[in-house]
């Protein structure tokens, strides 16, 4: 039995890894942990387990094995090296960090402590990207020359148990705004379908809608424009929207030599229309619509990795190539230029 504690009681933990974790036999969600003693309380008492609002304390518990920390991502660092010094496995919730600096000192701390850390990139289980990477490693249409990508959703104050006064909003506690909400998914999943590295970013990210409860802007970007650079010459677009109302607003389009493939467009979750007039459409069992919250096995590998011994499907590093190109948007949406991505 694999002992697990949540770290952030709050919506992504609710919607997403307890319910997730709920369903992996052999594991038992133990104790909950949140500055808020309501929320912590709520949550041991609707699905057992003790409750925390001292984090020193929950580590002191030799029973449990791993923290799954779904705080705001400046704690991210300061929770996860403690967890991993405390000998706990760790799934920190993306993004991994909110400084490079400080997604280094993670990956370090595991390695010295030998435990697992792995952020929790879903979307890389989605079953259409999954099958994306495949069709795209296998060369389906010929060359990746450009890609482009968008996700937007309505905002966080929409799912966020704090409504409008979600921390998302305060950039003390989150760092950016919806290019690490969002934008820390697509860079993530860019990477991971084309298994390229990012050379340099070009990134406009304003304000333009959002407001606090006062009516005054939110103090974080609310829609994010890139433009990226790999390594191997690809040149791709992204963009991320926290004022999208639509119903299809994960779209994304890979250009290559030979044909195109087409993810979440009107008719069929993947498509690819080759050059020479074929086209092929690939349908899945159940593809939740946007609104819904998709589960993924994301949790059940990093429980998976405990038990084997193995390596994370997301590891640290992933995490931190994360961290340096945020770092890098963060940079270009200051200086109105290219940034290189740090290495």
């Amino acid at each position: 039995m694999i002992r697990i504690a949540i770290a952030g009681c709050g919506g992504i933990a609710l919607a997403r890894h307890i319910p997730a974790l709920k369903k992996i036999d052999d594991v038992e969600i133990a104790a909950y942990f949140d500055m808020s003693e309501e929320r912590a309380r709520d949550c041991a008492q609707r699905f057992g387990g003790q409750f925390y609002t001292d984090y020193g304390k929950l580590l002191q518990d030799r029973n449990i094995d791993a923290i799954v920390i779904c705080t705001p991502a400046r704690s991210h660092c300061e929770l996860s090296i403690k967890a991993l010094k405390a000998g706990k496995h760790v799934l920190c919730e993306k993004p991994m960090a909110v400084h490079v600096e400080d997604a280094e000192k993670m990956v370090e701390a595991a390695r010295e402590t030998g435990k697992k850390l792995m952020v929790s990139h879903n979307q890389r289980r989605y079953l259409p990207h999954i099958k994306a990477k495949e069709l795209l490693d296998k060369g389906e249409i010929g060359k990746l020359i450009t890609y482009r990508t968008f996700l937007g959703i309505k905002g966080p104050e929409y799912s966020s148990v704090l409504g409008i006064n979600n921390y998302y909003f305060d950039r003390n506690l989150s760092g950016f705004g919806v290019m690490s909400d969002v934008g820390a998914h697509r860079i993530d999943l860019m990477r991971y379908i084309t298994g390229a590295e990012y050379r340099r970013v070009f990134c406009h990210a304003p304000t333009l809608a959002k407001c606090k409860a006062d009516g005054s802007p939110v103090e974080v970007d609310d829609n994010a424009f890139i433009i990226t650079e790999m390594e191997n010459g690809v040149v791709g677009t992204i963009i991320t929207s926290w004022t999208s109302m639509s119903g299809n607003d994960r779209m994304s389009m890979f250009f290559g030599s030979a044909g195109v493939m087409t993810l979440y467009g009107p008719n069929h979750p993947l498509v690819i229309e080759k050059f020479d007039g074929t086209v092929i459409n690939y349908d899945f069992p159940y593809i939740p619509p946007q609104s819904e919250t998709e589960l993924t096995d994301i949790d059940n590998l990093f429980i998976e990795c405990i038990k084997n011994d193995t390596e994370p499907f997301v590891t640290g590093y992933d995490g931190l190539a994360v961290a340096r190109v945020l770092d890098a948007m963060k940079r270009s949406n200051l200086s109105g230029s290219w940034e290189l991505v740090g290495k």
